[in-house]
């Protein structure tokens, strides 16, 4: 009795994806608010498997742009202002 049981509600919750998953694709395609907030926040839940390498791409980016800032202000800071190249 209990693999029936289990065995239908297994296949109880695919069609319920289905069913869900085809009503998320309707409401998309008529651009519903429903579907854009439901992807939000499924976003915003789920775990990112990413999450690492994601935080080391912004830190490297940020360096980079730090060091640049500092180059940028260093030819400043050199460059004599008396001196025009014309």
């Amino acid at each position: 009795m209990y693999d029936i049981v289990l065995s239908l509600s297994v296949c109880a919750g695919v069609a319920l994806f289905v069913v869900f998953s085809g009503s998320m694709i309707r409401w998309a395609k008529k651009q519903k608010g429903v579907a854009i907030v439901f992807g939000m926040l499924v976003q915003m839940v789920l775990p990112d498997p990413k999450v690492e390498q994601t935080i080391e791409i912004v830190v490297e980016s940020k360096k980079e742009a730090l060091g640049q800032k500092q180059k940028d202000s260093k030819q400043k800071d050199d460059t004599p202002s008396g001196d025009k190249d014309i």
